[in-house]
């Protein structure tokens, strides 16, 4: 990484030092349960059991994740805490000991101990924060970024079996602009592409980082909803209603009833000058106020009622109906939608947190990470409690098999902070 690149995994690199702004502290799962609107534990919400499986085979942060035939793939991502993988793959990182890559793994349910296997490369530069989704048993990888010019990518790339062999290909359906750390989300053969950001360097700044509020060339990159008919691909993506929200990424998307749900995220403003210059987390980033639905039938989005402050939380879909929330990281303030800031935290909050991170203040940045796992239920507009992950995570990668979730990765475990911790979560209660 050069000198003049700010980004969001630098920044944390240095998070202790820089945890309180004034009188706003940022906090994580030690208040979890003052996050969200009451919790309840219901009969007939989802209830989830975790336990852990073979760890991945080097910390790993935004790799393009899926179900595909049955098997768990991971491609690409980023990684400081390369553990063996270089000995047993010298090419992981292009010859360097950590970094960007674009190895890829399978993990097959039905032979766990056989761990993580090695398939195919991810094609394109190694890269991390590709959205991912799945269609019709096939992989689609799409954008990402990394630290080398042009940084943000418009590529989509599909993984499938072929003659019983895993074989990437270009399906040469670029994106309108770059796009990263944003979500793609199917309905039917459809691919939503939702709450992105661009990593540039503005005009008039001297460093790189992560926007939302517009991209490159003022790109719409957070506020463009793009679709992409997996059985039409020569149609390229096209365009729908904007996101009329806070324009963010990071958030909690996922599909549930045939519509698109977008809750919380991060808003990151267009910065220059002296302000892009900035080390303090809460001067980067901020929460982003409330939550929208899109229905598809109508190309119309309707705003939620009472959807907390949060943001880097993985979500997925459960009988089409409930959204499973996963891990997180909250700013010290969120961003309303008429431009304000509020403080996402009472003072109470505060001082707890101030207390337990003077306990233990070499573990500060880990400890601001959630563990908090919650469902919300699209019928009822309710959140709900369940367990917490094992090992807590900002944005982790996850996907879900029938009753079955696997998180895995992400930014801020206990045991390294991009976390090579494999939670294999069964759901009961349905």
């Amino acid at each position: 990484m050069s000198a003049t690149t700010v980004s969001k995994a630098n920044i944390s690199r240095n998070m202790n030092q820089r945890l309180v702004n004034g009188a706003s502290i940022l906090v994580g799962y030690l208040l979890v349960a003052a996050s969200f609107p009451p919790l309840a534990s219901v009969a007939g919400v989802p209830q989830i059991t975790w336990t852990e499986g073979p760890e991945y085979p080097m910390g790993i942060q935004d790799s393009a994740c899926g179900i595909v035939h049955g098997k768990l793939i991971s491609a690409g991502g980023f990684s400081r805490h390369a553990k063996d993988v270089v000995q047993k793959y010298p090419d992981a990182f292009g010859g360097k000991p950590d970094g960007f890559t674009a190895i890829s793994f399978q993990f097959d349910p039905a032979k766990p101990s056989d761990g993580w296997t090695r398939i195919p490369d991810i094609p394109g530069p190694p890269r991390q924060a590709a959205l991912s989704a799945v269609v019709n048993n096939e992989l689609y990888a799409i954008g990402g970024f990394n630290y080398t010019a042009p940084y943000s990518y418009r590529s989509t790339y599909r993984l499938n079996r072929d003659g019983g062999k895993w074989v990437w290909t270009d399906t040469r359906c670029e994106v309108p602009w770059p796009v990263c750390q944003g979500s793609a989300v199917t309905i039917g053969s459809r691919i939503y592409l939702i709450a992105a950001a661009d990593f540039f360097t503005p005009p008039g700044a001297s460093v790189s980082n992560f926007y939302t509020e517009a991209g490159r060339d003022r790109s719409p990159v957070s506020k463009a909803l793009l679709v992409l008919d997996t059985k039409n691909l020569k149609a390229g993506w096209k365009r729908l209603a904007d996101f009329p929200g806070v324009p963010r990424a990071y958030a909690s998307a996922e599909a549930a009833g045939g519509k698109l749900y977008v809750l919380g995220g991060l808003y990151a403003p267009l910065r220059k000058g002296e302000a892009a210059l900035s080390q303090d987390l809460n001067e980067w980033y901020y929460n982003a106020e409330g939550g929208w639905v899109y229905d598809p039938a109508k190309d119309k989005w309707t705003k939620l009622k009472n959807i907390p402050d949060n943001a880097n939380v993985r979500t997925v879909s459960f009988k089409n109906r409930y959204l499973v929330l996963m891990g997180g990281f909250k700013y010290a303030k969120t961003w309303q939608e008429d431009g304000s800031q509020t403080d996402a935290y009472t003072e109470e909050e505060k001082a707890v947190t101030k207390m337990q991170l003077a306990k233990k203040s070499e573990m500060a940045a880990a400890s601001l990470i959630q563990r908090a796992v919650t469902v919300y239920d699209t019928v009822t507009d309710r959140f709900h409690s369940t367990a917490p992950l094992l090992d807590p995570s900002a944005w982790p990668m996850a996907t879900i098999d029938g009753n079955t979730i696997y998180c895995f990765g992400g930014e801020g475990g206990t045991r390294l902070w991009h976390p090579s911790t494999f939670q294999i979560g069964r759901i009961a209660g349905n």
